[in-house]
């Protein structure tokens, strides 16, 4: 299944049925999303760059 971006909608009906307190789905392209609670954005755990992304950061 190739990758795709989701809409914001998606995002929230996927939260509903998995929790909120992480994001990880492999068929969502988006690196950020919009956090469950609040404002700002959280990382897709399951898009290989998030982990390059924060490795970058702790080096």
């Amino acid at each position: 299944m190739d990758k795709r971006k989701w809409s914001n909608k998606e995002i929230e009906e996927f939260r509903k049925r998995n929790g909120k307190f992480a994001y990880y789905n492999k068929e969502d392209a988006y690196l950020f999303v919009p956090k469950a609670l609040g404002f700002g954005w959280t990382l897709n755990w399951a898009n290989p760059r998030s982990w390059l992304f924060i490795f970058l950061i702790l080096e």
